[in-house]
């Protein structure tokens, strides 16, 4: 039977169960109707990549071979060409028939794929939350003496919102060689749920409860010229890795933009500047909407600044990171000036609590 994606189909009173095997490791599991396909693999204790379970992060990308689907949620982390290759996330597809899917995206070994799911759990202290921007705010957060969280930069946690049983998911911003703590860069948004509890009630000495780390955003070993898009809260994961690039032995040339509405909405730029000295081919280029009188940087769009600095970004890795519509649009601008599409890496940072809150 051809693979096909459908849309979801109401609930019945009976709920039927279906099979899935995973190729290239030739395991099958049963999976309800109602139940996604990674909740199944993890239930029968297989591992399979994920992060955020909402479809923001596409770390559970798979190829569907065989059997039908229903995208039930938000697919934020698929381009329209992955879709019609048959791509989905696991995290979000529900069977609606046997199927086969192929998770050779996950670059797993069979190894990995049997132990389980090994991400680890951590009751963390909260020691201080800065407010960066009116509407961005710094959470630094420790770990019990003695524990650490080996991250790689450019990873992302879960955190559970204190009060309730929902997670929220949020970049790392130091280093991972900084692992006893961790520090995350969060939007506060009207009426949302962390936003809520950063905003009203966080305070240092506070417990909370962190999952991780997921993701596979990372900078990928290369002697190619990097470009990074960040928008928002899309910083937290490029400055993490700027910090390592940093202490790396073999300096890569980088150029940096940074959007913003306003320069007060604009954060972190000492701590970029203080990169200079170990990142002397590191470029910084902050852009914004609505200039004040006298502001000297790039105005506009982030992309109408990626286009005026040169007309040619081909043999470069781009990592992009923020709102979708921003990763959409430098995406489209930076391929069509010479980036291949598979050097293209990106995290999308959704102001919902259906992926990356805020």
């Amino acid at each position: 039977m051809a693979a096909s994606l459908i849309g979801r189909s109401p609930t019945t009173a009976a709920v039927s169960v279906y099979e899935v095997k995973v190729e290239p490791f030739g395991e099958s599991f049963d999976c309800a109707e109602d139940e996604t396909i990674l909740h199944a693999a993890l239930r029968n204790r297989l591992y399979l990549k994920y992060g955020c379970k909402h479809g923001g992060c596409g770390t559970c990308k798979v190829w569907i071979l065989d059997g039908d689907v229903d995208l039930g949620g938000s697919s934020y982390a698929l381009s329209p060409g992955e879709r019609d290759a048959g791509t989905i996330l696991v995290c979000q597809s529900y069977p609606v028939a046997d199927c086969v899917i192929d998770a050779t995206p996950m670059n797993l070994d069979e190894e990995e794929f049997r132990a389980g799911d090994r991400s680890g759990r951590y009751e963390m202290t909260l020691e201080s939350a800065t407010r960066l921007t009116p509407d961005i705010c710094r959470l630094v957060l420790r770990h019990q003496p003695g524990t650490v969280m080996p991250f790689i930069a450019g990873q992302f946690v879960n955190v559970v919102v204190p009060g309730t049983a929902a997670e929220r998911s949020y970049s790392m911003a130091n280093g991972s060689a900084d692992n006893e703590r961790i520090e995350l860069i969060c939007k506060l948004l009207p009426g949302g749920l962390f936003s809520g509890f950063v905003a009203e009630q966080a305070r240092p000495g506070t417990q909370l409860t962190v999952s991780g780390p997921f993701g596979q955003l990372a900078v990928r070993l290369s002697h190619r010229e990097i470009v990074m898009v960040a928008g928002g809260s899309g910083l937290a994961p490029l400055l993490s890795m700027l910090i390592d690039q940093a202490g790396k032995p073999v300096k890569r040339r980088i150029t940096l933009f940074f959007g913003a509405r306003t320069p007060e909405d604009l954060y972190a730029l000492d701590e970029i500047a203080a990169l200079a000295p170990a990142l002397p081919e590191l470029k910084f280029v902050p852009v914004v909407t609505d200039p004040p009188a006298g502001w000297m940087g790039a105005v506009g769009l982030v992309t109408d600044a990626i286009a005026a600095w040169r007309d040619s970004w081909e043999g470069c890795d781009a990592y992009l990171c923020g709102p979708p519509g921003m990763i959409d649009a430098a995406t489209e601008l930076l391929v069509g000036r010479g980036v291949r599409p598979q050097n293209v890496y990106f995290d999308a940072f959704v102001p919902t609590g259906d992926a990356k809150d805020s």
